[in-house]
């Protein structure tokens, strides 16, 4: 499976967020993207695990 790094913009959020999350709406981070399912996958800061997914959760701004 083909994956690259990305920056991504957040459009959404659909989990709880869990104490010291940084995940904001509109915010910029950078994520693991799968294009087969469009799927970006986001490690935050206090460790919660997160799926975006492309022109749903999340835009992709920049891949590299």
């Amino acid at each position: 499976m083909t994956e690259y790094h990305v920056i991504f913009e957040v459009l959404k959020i659909e989990q709880e967020l869990q104490q010291g999350s940084t995940i904001q709406i509109g915010e910029r981070f950078v994520g693991l993207y799968y294009p087969d399912n469009k799927e970006v996958h986001f490690t935050d800061d206090n460790g919660q695990q997160w799926i975006f997914y492309d022109g749903d959760s999340c835009s992709i701004i920049d891949k590299f």
